[in-house]
């Protein structure tokens, strides 16, 4: 036994002599956040249902990465969530916040390998990965695919391939592919990128109108969806100096789709955004407004049209907005929302993905201490086209309401910050397809350190 110990000694010794030869730089960091929060009316909207939620909840991201050279490094990012007191069987997430807190919830968020391909101006990224383009409103999300890129300062080219679906590979029929093609131009105060993004979700329903998980019938037509082609084409523009900061990002839908029967709608969509910042000693002034499209089909007398005008999304696209309605730090997404596919009167989409819905936005944020800071918004949000506000009358409405939001921001010690948060809504008719919409609340809080 003493002389099998002597020798994996020895050979421990040797590999780790060798281990220079081999060896790569390591480079870690992560973040813990621990979010307390409590809420009223965000499932329903109606007081007479109890649909109070109060809940703790924490996440831990680790990333790792090894560095061989300026040329090659491998990303992993790892992540698991827990709500206290919960216990989920098996793998998933929030799991281990029961008793005994054992669980099976550790994710692979991210693992991809980054290299620049030789005699080329060209990175490359293999793997599981994350993007964003156009401030989510194209893409902002993780995916496995390839993503290559080139700086021709003051130009960046990107392009990439990402497979979003694919539950099947001995049929290509669920598949969904995407290919996208970003230019970014910066020089000195000004900004500006154009982005191309396609979406080719085969026979699959995928961002198309109805986008059912399963199949559905109306009027004794069959919704189900073949060829289905969408095209993004987006554009933003920036101006920053040190006293403001001004945007304006737009995207058009193009593309089509089949439905059975040989019967086809266009995408027609689109939407606007203008944000504008204004600094002035301790206080930042923001004003912003967005517009999405919606789809005027009346479903009484669906006559299969040749277009679909709601602002359509390729699938991982989000943008986050207000507390309530935008998901905001709190990131609940809730059922009353993204009612569109359950409700042939017409409806919106509210959460990450806002569609038949247009929005003003003021708000201030003020550094009042060097460690404290105040943020207050405003939002008036209302339907583009109309939607059905009482089931049982069968009475529409464009106005869902207005939004505040209230946030102080604490740096705690060295980089941990604790975040208030209060949001209210003020519900309007189109908040919800209830006769009498009552106000939805937020309250919570957020502490987080980033390593």
């Amino acid at each position: 036994m003493k002389k099998n110990f002597i020798v994996m000694v020895a050979v421990l010794a040797a590999v780790a002599l060798a281990m220079p030869a081999f060896a790569v730089d390591f480079k870690y960091g992560g973040m813990y956040r621990l979010r307390w929060q409590s809420n009223d009316n965000l499932s329903d909207g109606n007081d007479d249902i109890d649909d109070n939620g109060n809940w703790f909840d924490q996440r831990i991201r680790l990333y790792f990465t090894f560095v061989a050279s300026e040329n090659l490094q491998l990303v992993t990012k790892w992540e698991a969530d827990t709500l206290w007191g919960r216990e989920s069987p098996g793998a998933g997430r929030h799991g281990g916040g029961d008793i005994g807190a054992d669980a099976t919830n550790l994710e692979m968020k991210n693992v991809y390998l980054e290299f620049n391909i030789p005699n080329t101006p060209v990175r490359a990224k293999l793997g599981v990965q994350g993007a964003g383009f156009l401030k989510g409103w194209m893409f902002f999300d993780d995916f496995s695919g390839a993503v290559f890129s080139t700086k021709l300062d003051p130009v960046k080219l990107t392009f990439g391939y990402v497979a979003a679906q694919n539950t099947d590979v001995t049929t290509s029929d669920d598949n969904v592919d995407d290919f996208f093609l970003a230019l970014d131009y910066a020089n000195g105060p000004f900004t500006a990128s154009l982005v191309g993004w396609y979406q080719y979700a085969h026979n699959t329903n995928w961002s198309a109108y109805p986008d059912m998980s399963t199949g559905l019938y109306y009027n004794n037509e069959n919704f189900a969806v073949t060829d289905n082609n969408l095209f993004n084409l987006g554009v933003s523009l920036g101006y920053k100096t040190d006293m403001m900061v001004l945007g304006l990002t737009g995207i058009k839908n193009f593309g089509s789709y089949d439905l059975v029967g040989g019967k086809s709608q266009d995408y027609t969509g689109w939407m606007l955004e203008g944000t504008a910042d204004f600094m002035w000693n301790d206080f930042t002034f923001h004003l912003g407004a967005f517009y999405t499209t919606g789809d005027d089909d009346d479903p009484a007398d669906f006559d299969y049209k040749n277009d679909y005008d709601a602002f359509a999304y390729p699938r991982g696209a989000s943008y986050y907005w207000s507390e309530i309605l935008g998901l905001g730090l709190f990131d609940v997404s809730v059922a009353g929302f993204d009612h569109v596919n359950r409700n042939y009167q017409g409806a919106y989409r509210a959460a990450d993905a806002p569609s038949n819905l247009w929005a003003l936005n003021a708000g201030v944020i003020w550094q009042a201490l060097p460690q404290t800071k105040v943020t207050f918004n405003y939002y008036y949000v209302a339907t583009v086209e109309s939607v059905l506000a009482d089931a049982e009358t069968g009475d529409t409405a464009k106005k869902i309401g207005h939004e505040v939001n209230l946030y102080i921001t604490q740096n705690v010690v060295d980089n941990l910050k604790l975040t208030l948060v209060g949001a209210y809504l003020f519900a309007d008719d189109a908040y919800t397809t209830f006769k009498d919409d009552d106000d939805a609340y937020e309250v919570g809080a957020v502490l987080q350190w980033s390593f």
